[in-house]
């Protein structure tokens, strides 16, 4: 019964951090990419806010569960799946916190911007490439993660 509610608990945790993370994609890429300073300046800082409460905590359940799972399961995390979904893990976290940090200079920069009426700078557009561009490893990893999970390949 412990391996059956921390699964669930698992599972749960792990679409609360991916859908949590394509929430922020999506809505940051409508809001960053608008261009529009008053609404980076505005809405940013909330974005980045739900980003981190929602995938710090189901990033940490995901960890707890995941190693509780393996111990209680007999899973060396050397095996095959298991080590790659950690290192997919990796990956994504890497990309994250890149993440969180280039959107945290992008509100700076707009609000800076706000301040003195003027326009976005070419920074701010180089950052929000660079944001933009991390989706795609982050999202990769985490479908790959999923994959994983289901399968469990040798």
């Amino acid at each position: 019964m412990l391996y059956q509610t921390l699964t669930l608990i698992h599972i749960v945790s792990a679409t609360v951090l991916f859908g949590g993370g394509v929430f922020a994609g999506v809505l940051g890429t409508l809001v960053y990419g608008s261009h529009k300073t008053r609404w980076i300046a505005e809405f940013g800082p909330h974005i980045v806010k739900v980003e981190l409460y929602s995938t710090v905590l189901a990033a940490l359940t995901q960890v707890v569960t995941g190693f509780w799972m393996a111990s209680i399961a007999a899973y060396p995390l050397s095996s095959g799946w298991l080590g790659w979904a950690l290192m997919l893990l990796c990956i994504a976290g890497v990309c994250w916190i890149f993440g969180v940090w280039l959107q945290h200079r992008m509100v700076a920069i707009s609000n800076k911007a706000v301040e003195t009426s003027s326009g976005l700078p070419a920074e701010y557009h180089k950052l929000f490439k660079v944001w933009t561009f991390l989706g795609l490893p982050s999202t990769t990893a985490m479908l790959g993660i999923f994959y994983l999970m289901v399968f469990k390949p040798a």
